[in-house]
């Protein structure tokens, strides 16, 4: 009796492991696109000294002031809200460009709403409800239909009320995916809450697209939550300049010099030489929480004095290290 005892608490074990590592591995969705927890570094990291000279926190704890760039109603749409979205022919106009279909992703997504039961926010109905996600999965390539399905699309959406795209730029294609269209993009959103508020919240990721028959079509999306209280108090890896010296430096032993910084709105570059003379920069985004997003790295050709996209993995070179 003892040993059947023990090989059933053994099976409970087991069942109960199986089950948490299915629901740490699950994939979920968001806004159509996949979740994708973003890498925290070492908690033990040193805290960052509000009182240092020239390390201003205040940028970390500020909300967006951007434009918003999907202001288009988009009326030549309207009239396939609540449609069946598997039976859909779309005019080819919103997907004539990569940038115009990303744009006019979220145009149609801007007014949708799908609130839960306990929703308490707003005060009535909330702009066009679930009438436009029909439209928006139609944007989706019919390769990314067949791995989610409309149902899975809708569900992504679930508490999101209101949809506002404040950053769109085309970027370097991924050393794994070099023809396919990359757009990152920064968003803000408002959830809905059990209590009588919105609560704002913001995204930022990267949208890839492929050409096709009938235009510009999404075929790949990852997007990740912003943090806004790990960058004011722990660590250097959400700072431009720090990043490049210790991860391109210390880690890599590619810098010869100082690293230089120039700013263009949201946009930062981070110069550098190596030992060679060869000049590189790093391309990054700062953030509405104030955290400066690598975007791809870049060195001059010395032939043609043009730059060109290479890459760099400094997580490699620490990895050499150890």
């Amino acid at each position: 009796m003892g040993k059947i005892k023990y090989i059933f608490l053994c099976l409970i074990i087991m069942t109960s492991t199986i089950e948490t590592y299915a629901l740490e591995n699950e994939k979920k969705f968001v806004f159509g696109g996949n979740l994708i927890n973003e890498t925290i570094l070492d908690e033990n990291l040193q805290v960052v000294d509000s009182k240092e000279e020239n390390y201003d926190l205040n940028r970390f704890f500020r909300p967006s002031n951007m434009s918003i760039l999907n202001d288009d109603n988009l009326q030549s749409l309207k009239e396939f809200y609540n449609k069946n979205p598997y039976k859909m022919n779309l005019p080819k106009k919103p997907f004539r460009s990569g940038k115009d279909t990303v744009v006019n992703y979220f145009n149609v997504l801007r007014e949708a709403a799908n609130p839960t039961k306990e929703n308490k926010t707003g005060c009535g109905s909330l702009g066009d409800v679930k009438g436009p996600y029909p439209v928006a999965y139609n944007f989706l390539a019919k390769s990314y239909q067949k791995k989610l399905s409309y149902k899975e699309f809708i569900d992504s959406f679930e508490n999101i009320l209101h949809v506002n795209l404040i950053k769109v730029n085309n970027v370097a294609s991924d050393e794994d995916n070099p023809n396919l269209l990359k757009y990152f993009v920064e968003f803000e959103v408002i959830e809905g809450s059990k209590e009588s508020k919105g609560l704002f919240a913001y995204y930022y990721g990267y949208i890839y697209l492929n050409k096709e028959d009938d235009g510009y079509k999404i075929v790949k999306m990852n997007y990740s939550p912003e943090n806004y209280l790990c960058a004011p108090y722990h660590g250097w890896a959400y700072d431009a300049k720090t990043f490049v010296e210790i991860e391109y430096g210390n880690w890599c032993s590619l810098i010869d010099g100082d690293v230089v910084v120039n700013e263009d709105g949201y946009e930062k570059r981070a110069y550098y030489k190596d030992k060679e003379d060869n000049e590189y920069y790093v391309l990054f985004y700062e953030l509405t929480n104030g955290v400066d997003k690598k975007i791809a790295d870049y060195k001059k050709n010395k032939n043609n004095n043009k730059w060109e996209v290479i890459y760099i993995n400094p997580e490699k070179c620490l990895e050499n290290k150890n």
